[in-house]
């Protein structure tokens, strides 16, 4: 449901004011959506010893450590059987053996510190935890000569702090097991890591002091400058979300949603020790900070997280902030094109998504994107494949100079967007045109059986994506900086059932009211004028 990095379930909709003059979506947005009820978790002061004492046992010196017994298997060979019931230390409840017995669904709860930090967490009993530190900041809320600060702190993620040098705190990760990154966003900043669930006391400090008590040294400073450079030429390779990157700058142009999400060599000068901890000062409040867990206890997570914040006196003494002034996201649309040697031009086209994740056409948007589907023209047919979605039946299975061809939508806060990307030969650019519209206007004629596909096409992939942690994780902490409530995966099945054809095809006629952007890379040459693109669209009344 998120932004160009954002991972997760597809975005679900519920219900908001309709349209003077316009057919109402119903109840289709996330506004019916109840609110978390937070429990509240106090901040204790406690002594060394108390906290030690609950600590796993760990070998991070490489040796084997205390231990109160050997396990009675110490010696045995593996050709040796050994009598399973010698090692049954407790006996399942009844319950649990009895087919009858209903499951029960994990359930996610919330809790908030003194200070204004949010936490949820929920346990599905798995060996692994991954838990996530979201920062409600980003590019969207710094000015554009800025907006590249945000991008220093994913580059400094997990180097020196308070608590361990950088070439400590690598090694505790490693000899852990653990894996642990960060990613910046728009909206967001998440750092997060996956461990053995008894290793988050350790790994939880770690993480928090990316954002309580960094070091930011000099040199970590020129590291984040070369690694911006790599990062620069890594998206410049990836075409699809360079162009993705660029449709974004054209869609908002100068203004919170355009801002760039990275670094480019004009920006180095900005990567400095002191801008970087004046944003984090000014941005990384606890009142703007969000914790999740996935497998991981509740109340230990809001133990383990009230104690980082205790050690560095952030007690409550700290009040919470105002709650943020954002500025609404001004959609201008553009054009945006960049002649470059390739064989292919890749071509990307946008229209605006009014209201976004908490807007009447979240809904409708999702399954639109959904039904329209699309994708490779090398892997053409097969179950799963969306070979009967529109694009795929009526472009990649017809014209051979299709290489590529996907619809998609990407939800913010209080916008979003609509787009279809596709990569083609270049004397075909126009043609794709004309036919790309011809697949809008045909959208009337939808049957009750391709609506109910994308709807199940939409319902199995939410499903199937929560049941990674990760995903889980992200999806919990997204819903929570954008709109402040948390869905089921149920939830917003049911939103989808409600969507009708009329949704689909309202949805489709004022996303191209809204002005178009286009963005061209490659072999542009054959490429419409962004006005005459213009005019093939505005004819299009599905």
């Amino acid at each position: 449901p998120h932004g160009a990095r954002g991972r997760g379930a597809p975005p679900p909709a519920l219900c908001a004011a309709p349209v003077a003059g316009a057919r109402p979506f119903g109840n289709l947005a996330v506004e019916a959506l109840r609110e978390p009820r937070y429990a509240k978790v106090p901040i204790v002061e406690e002594d060394a010893a108390t906290v030690w004492a609950e600590m796993p046992d760990l070998a991070l010196s490489g040796s084997k450590g205390s231990r109160t017994s050997a396990p009675s298997v110490s010696g045995v060979t593996m050709d040796v059987p050994i009598p399973v019931e010698e090692h049954i230390t407790e006996t399942p409840p009844a319950s649990a053996s009895t087919s009858s017995a209903m499951p029960v669904l994990p359930e996610t709860r919330f809790g908030q510190l003194p200070n204004g930090v949010r936490i949820a967490a929920v346990d599905r009993m798995g060996m692994c935890a991954c838990v996530g530190l979201f920062v409600h900041a980003g590019s969207r809320f710094e000015t554009p000569d800025m907006a590249c600060v945000p991008h220093a702190l994913e580059l400094m993620a997990f180097r020196s702090s308070a608590h361990l040098s950088h070439l400590r705190t690598l090694k505790t990760l490693e000899q852990l097991g653990a894996s642990a990154s960060c990613r910046v966003g728009r909206e967001d900043i998440l750092y997060y890591f996956d461990a053995l669930r008894e290793y988050v006391p350790v790994v939880l400090p770690l993480m928090l002091s990316n954002i309580l008590c960094p070091s930011i040294l000099e040199e970590e400073i020129e590291a984040a400058r070369g690694q911006a450079m790599e990062m620069r030429q890594q998206l410049e390779e990836n075409i699809e979300g360079l162009v993705c990157e660029l449709l974004h700058t054209a869609a908002y142009k100068g203004n919170t949603l355009g801002n760039p999400l990275y670094a480019d060599k004009e920006d180095l000068s900005k990567f400095s020790v002191e801008n970087v901890r004046e944003y984090i000062r000014r941005e990384c409040r606890p009142d703007r900070l969000i914790l999740v867990g996935v497998n991981v206890d509740f109340d230990d997570l809001c133990k383990w997280t009230a104690r980082s914040f205790a050690e560095v006196g952030m007690d409550g003494a700290l009040q919470p902030g105002t709650t943020r002034a954002i500025e609404p996201a001004r959609y201008t649309g553009g054009d945006i094109r960049i002649p470059q040697p390739n064989p292919l031009c890749h071509l990307m086209l946008g229209w605006e998504v009014e209201g976004g994740w908490n807007g009447p056409m979240l809904a409708a948007a999702t399954v639109l994107h959904m039904f329209l589907g699309g994708g490779g023209s090398f892997s053409t047919g097969g179950p799963g494949k969306g070979m009967h979605t529109r694009l795929y039946m009526e472009v990649l299975n017809k014209y051979h100079w299709v290489e590529s061809c996907q619809a998609s939508s990407v939800m913010y806060v209080d916008s979003g967007l609509f787009t279809i990307y596709a990569t083609i030969v270049p004397q075909y650019a126009a043609v794709f045109i004309n036919e790309l519209a011809r697949i809008f206007h045909g959208l009337s004629k939808i049957s009750p059986g391709e609506l109910q596909r994308a709807k199940n096409q939409l319902k199995s992939s939410i499903h199937m994506n929560l049941e990674m942690r990760a995903v889980t994780m992200e999806d919990i902490g997204r819903q929570l900086v954008l709109s402040g409530k948390v869905g089921t995966a149920e939830e917003f099945g049911a939103i989808i059932d409600a969507v009708t054809v009329e949704d689909l095809l309202e949805c489709l006629r004022r996303c191209l009211k809204t002005e178009l952007t286009v963005v061209a890379y490659g072999a542009i040459e054959k490429v419409p004028l962004h006005e005459q693109i213009k005019q093939v669209f505005a004819k299009v009344n599905p």
